[in-house]
C-alpha cells in the first residue's frame, strides 16, 4: 500500500526516514524550515572545499549509520584512522591513553589514578540499568570513585556538556555512553565530508520521486479523519496519510496541539552548543579529543579534526574545534560571534604557547551556534520517553529526545528513524 508521508526536519533522521519510504515507494515530502539540509550536519564553503560547521566522526560500533551508508552506496569512501585522546588540566598538557599514561597524570593523587583505571574499566558492567535510571549520575560516581575524583574529575566533564544538570542526569546514560567511545582506536570519515553524505541521499529521494522543501517551516498539525492536516509557515496546506516528526519535542509541542497524545509529550531542556572552527598552518598537537580542564577558558575541549581528516580537505589546512555547550538562551550563545572568536581565540593561543601555537599559525577561524544539540534527560526517563506514535494519531515521532538511554548521535538518529518505519510499516 503506498502512502503519502510527510517529514518534519531535515536533518538525519529525516532525511533516513525519506530515503527508506521513497524507495519503497511511498510519496513522500520532506519539510526543513531553513535553507539547507543536515541539521547538525550542515556545512559552509570554505575556499572551494564544503567544510564541516561541527565536528563529526563515525565510529565502528555505529551499526544503523554505516548500514545507511553502504546502502547508499558510498561506504568506498569511508576511511578509518587510528585517533588518541589528550588532556589539559590548567594548561599542563597530557597524553591520556593508556595505562601508564594515568599513571603518569599529575593533576590525581597516585591512588586517585589507580581508582579511576580500575573503575573505569568496569563501570560499564555494574549497576542494575531500571536502578541506574533513577540514580543522579554524581551520586552513583561519587560511591564508586569518591567524592574527590568526582568532582575533580568527573564532574568537570559532564558539566562540559551538560552544564549546572551535569551531577542529576540518570547514571544509565553515562553507562550505555562508555559502550561507545574509547580514548582510543579507529575512528572513521566519509570522504568529500558531510556535503558527500547529504547531496548523495537528497539526490537518491528524489530520484525516487521524493520532494524536499527547504525554507519551509510548519506551522501546524491536526488529525482530519484518518489524514493529518499539515500548514506551512507560509500557509500553505497539505494532507498526508502519516507524518514523522524528527524535529526537537518542544517544537513539536508548539505545532502538534490539536494531535492526541500531545499533552503526554515530557519537557525537556536542550543543551546547545557555541563552536569555533580554526584553520592553522600546522596541527596543533596530534590528539583528536582533548578535554581542557580548569584552564579559565569559555571552552571546554578541543577536537583535531585534522587528526583524523586529511588535511587536503581542509585546503591544505589543519583543523581544530573548541565548543562550549550552552542553553540557546544563555549569554554566551546571544554574544557576538566576532567576540567570541576573538576572546576563545587569545585562550586557545594562551593554553598551546607551549605546543608552540602563535597567532602567526592561525589562518582563518569561524564561530557557528546550534541551538538544539542535546536533551537533559529528568531521572526515570526510560518511562516517560516519547513512545514513536503519537496517541492515537497518524503522527510519528523520531526525534532525539528518544535515543536515551544512548547518546545522541548519527547512529543514534537513524537508529530511532528505522524503529519508527518498523512501528509506521505495522500500522497499515
Amino acid at each position: 500500500m503506498t502512502l503519502s508521508i510527510g517529514i518534519i526536519g531535515g536533518g538525519i533522521a529525516g532525511l533516513a526516514s525519506a530515503y527508506r519510504l521513497a524507495s519503497q515507494g511511498h510519496q513522500v515530502t520532506l519539510f526543513e524550515s531553513s535553507h539547507e539540509l543536515g541539521g547538525l550536519g550542515t556545512f559552509f564553503d570554505y575556499n572551494g572545499h564544503q567544510v564541516d560547521r561541527f565536528y563529526h566522526c563515525i565510529m565502528p560500533s555505529d551499526d544503523y549509520l554505516l548500514q545507511l551508508i553502504r546502502d547508499l552506496g558510498l561506504e568506498d569512501q569511508l576511511y578509518w584512522r587510528h585517533t588518541t585522546m589528550g588532556m589539559v588540566n590548567r594548561e599542563q598538557h597530557y597524553p591520556f591513553n593508556t595505562a601508564l599514561d594515568l599513571l603518569r597524570y599529575q593533576p590525581l593523587a597516585f591512588l586517585q589514578r589507580l581508582r579511576l583505571g580500575v573503575m573505569t574499566l568496569l563501570l560499564r558492567y555494574l549497576g542494575n540499568d531500571e536502578k541506574l535510571d533513577y540514580t543522579p549520575i554524581g551520586a552513583w560516581l561519587a560511591r564508586l570513585f569518591g567524592p574527590k575524583l568526582w568532582k575533580t574529575f568527573w564532574q568537570p566533564m559532564f558539566a562540559a556538556k551538560f552544564g549546572d544538570s551535569a551531577g542529576e542526569l540518570p547514571a544509565l546514560y553515562i553507562k550505555k555512553r562508555m559502550g561507545r567511545e574509547s580514548n582510543v582506536g579507529p575512528r572513521g570519515y566519509l570522504k568529500g565530508g558531510l556535503h558527500n553524505f547529504i547531496q548523495t541521499i537528497a539526490q537518491k529521494i528524489t530520484a525516487a520521486g521524493g520532494q524536499i522543501r527547504l525554507e519551509t517551516g510548519v506551522k501546524r498539525l491536526a488529525q482530519s479523519g484518518a489524514m493529518v492536516s499539515l500548514v506551512t509557515q507560509d500557509g500553505q496546506q497539505f494532507e498526508f496519510d502519516r507524518v514523522i516528526s524528527t524535529v526537537p519535542i518542544n517544537i513539536l509541542t508548539q505545532i502538534a496541539q490539536d494531535i492526541d497524545g500531545v499533552e503526554w509529550l515530557p519537557e525537556l531542556t536542550y543543551q546547545g552548543v557555541v563552536n569555533m572552527m580554526v584553520f592553522l598552518d600546522r596541527p596543533v598537537d596530534g590528539y583528536y579529543w582533548t578535554p581542557i580542564l580548569q584552564s579559565e577558558t569559555g571552552f571546554d575541549g578541543l577536537v583535531e579534526s585534522s587528526a583524523l581528516i586529511d588535511p587536503a580537505h581542509y585546503n591544505g589546512c589543519h583543523a581544530a574545534y573548541v565548543m562550549k555547550y550552552t542553553h540557546r538562551d544563555s549569554e554566551l550563545y546571544r554574544r557576538d560571534a566576532d567576540e567570541i572568536a576573538d576572546e576563545w581565540l587569545a585562550q586557545l593561543l594562551r593554553v598551546y604557547a607551549s605546543r608552540g601555537i602563535t597567532a602567526a599559525n592561525v589562518v582563518d577561524r569561524f564561530v557557528f551556534k546550534a541551538p538544539f544539540v542535546e536533551p537533559i534527560y529528568p531521572l526515570g526517563y526510560t518511562k516517560r520517553k516519547p513512545q514513536i506514535q503519537l496517541g492515537h494519531s497518524n503522527v510519528y515521532l523520531a526525534a532525539s529526545a528518544q535515543v536515551y538511554p544512548y547518546i545522541t548521535s548519527w547512529n543514534s538518529s537513524v537508529r530511532i528513524a528505522d524503529e519508527c518505519l518498523e512501528s509506521l510499516s505495522e500500522s497499515v
